[in-house]
């Protein structure tokens, strides 16, 4: 089974708060409370934890059935259901993802096989939802939660956290989710994005140098397997997003064009120290339709996301995750209804962001400089080494990683943007040309405040 386990992707994702939820459950609904185990976490750090979520009622549902929304995905420092969720500005969730082992109606877009069934990305600061979906959506539709025998798999859950406390700190993920074992009309989930980038957690980087106000744009092609209707879709976008499109180049028009919604100058995102990468957007565009966009099997969408090109973004993210239902009575390039809703819209956020925030290098590199002599720079346990570097314009400089812990070479700040695989790796190497000359303040994305190198390009 091939599991994207670093997508979020920074959605993460998005990423997704499927099927929110109604203002009460109904009789034939439950929500339920769900406890990941106990994680520990380094300081400062930004770190991935891969867990493991047994179907015996505590850590996810017991019972096959269908999820019909996620009332809250948190941080919580017991298993106390009226505990607080952990404050952003010391645990900040970069993102989670939700699978469930060998479902059936399993993804129908760049994640199949993997069994994904929700998230949460920077685009929910709240963990929480806050706007219903229609209510014909809840009432006759839902994500199945069974195998093919008929049993409740057991889930698994990615979840990326920076940690801004200065001890180690141990949580729980709690999730509620609203659940149901009586019938529904499944969905398919269908992640739309360049299926190319999976190896690296579908990131890219945006590698900045461009004229004021020019943007870099990210685009795919997605082909719909089946005929049906779009119910929902959420953008998932950061890395100076600026919006995200949706169209389907078969019929010629447009379907979404999403928004990113960055906080205000005091929100926690752009006030939390230490800076351990970039400020996330706090909303993104979201939308639902009790009736739904008619697509028809061999249809071609393609998605587009808009970013900042003037600044580097590394890590940077666009894709959709949209909610489908298989309806073999609709025709084609049928019309757009008109009873789409916004979701996840804040109620405040900045209109002009800052997209030229410079990422500070926080750790400090040691040393002489060294010139590159064509063998590997080490990336391990201990650091860079060297931890000052120069090389020469055009010159392939190379880094090999060797440590029990994963680390990754991430440019913090210079003249361009380039990154290894951003949630780290143990071995293997990582190759950059930069044809640029200047700066360039190197950092592990997962130890930023320990790992630097400085490289120097002339």
């Amino acid at each position: 089974m091939r599991r994207p386990w670093s997508t979020l992707l920074c959605a993460l994702g998005a990423l997704l708060l499927l099927l929110a939820p109604a203002p009460a459950a109904t009789a034939k609904e439950r929500v339920l409370t769900l406890y990941s185990p106990r994680i520990d976490s380094a300081p400062y750090v930004h770190d991935t934890h891969q867990v493991r979520l047994r179907a015996d009622g505590v850590h996810a549902p017991a019972r096959p059935g269908y999820i019909l929304g996620f009332d809250e995905m948190a941080l919580v420092d017991s298993k106390d259901p009226d505990a607080e969720p952990l404050p952003i500005a010391k645990m900040m969730v970069h993102h989670f993802l939700y699978y469930a082992e060998d479902r059936v109606d399993d993804d129908a877009g760049c994640w199949r096989g993997s069994g994904f069934i929700g998230g949460r990305g920077e685009e929910h600061p709240r963990g929480r939802t806050v706007i219903s979906l229609p209510g014909p959506l809840t009432d006759r539709y839902g994500i199945a939660n069974r195998r093919a025998d008929g049993s409740a798999p057991d889930w698994a859950l990615t979840a990326m956290v920076m940690n801004h406390y200065k001890r180690p700190k141990s949580f729980y993920i709690r999730t509620r989710v609203r659940y149901t074992t009586e019938p529904r009309r499944p969905v398919r989930l269908a992640v739309i994005g360049n299926c190319h980038q999976l190896a690296n957690g579908m990131a890219y980087d945006v590698p900045g140098g461009g004229a004021p106000g020019s943007e870099h744009v990210d685009e795919s092609l997605w082909t719909a397997p089946f005929t049906g209707r779009l119910l929902a879709a959420f953008s998932h976008q950061h890395g100076g997003g600026k919006h995200q499109v949706l169209e389907s180049v078969t019929c010629g028009r447009r379907i979404f064009d999403a928004p990113v919604y960055h906080g205000l100058p005091n929100h926690p995102y752009n006030r939390i120290r230490p800076i351990l990468h970039e400020p996330g957007p706090v909303g993104t565009g979201a939308y639902a339709s009790a009736t739904g966009v008619p697509i028809v099997q061999g249809e071609v969408l393609r998605r587009a996301a808009f970013h900042d090109a003037r600044n580097l973004h590394v890590a940077a993210m666009g894709f959709w995750i949209a909610v489908m239902t298989k309806d073999p009575a609709v025709a084609p390039c049928g019309p757009v209804p008109a009873d789409f809703v916004e979701l996840n819209r804040p109620a405040s956020f900045d209109p002009t962001p800052h997209h030229a925030l410079v990422v500070p290098q926080l750790a400090r590199p040691r040393g002489p400089f060294r010139p590159f002599d064509g063998a590997p720079l080490s990336v391990g346990d201990g650091g860079f080494s060297p931890g000052r570097v120069t090389a020469a314009v055009g010159q392939t400089v190379t880094w090999r990683f060797a440590g029990a812990a994963p680390h990754s070479v991430t440019v913090a700040n210079g003249p361009r943007g380039f990154s290894s695989v951003y949630w780290g790796q143990t071995r293997g190497s990582y190759s950059f040309t930069p044809q640029v000359p200047g700066t360039y303040r190197l950092t592990c994305l997962v130890h930023p405040t320990t790992m630097a190198q400085t490289l120097e390009v002339r």
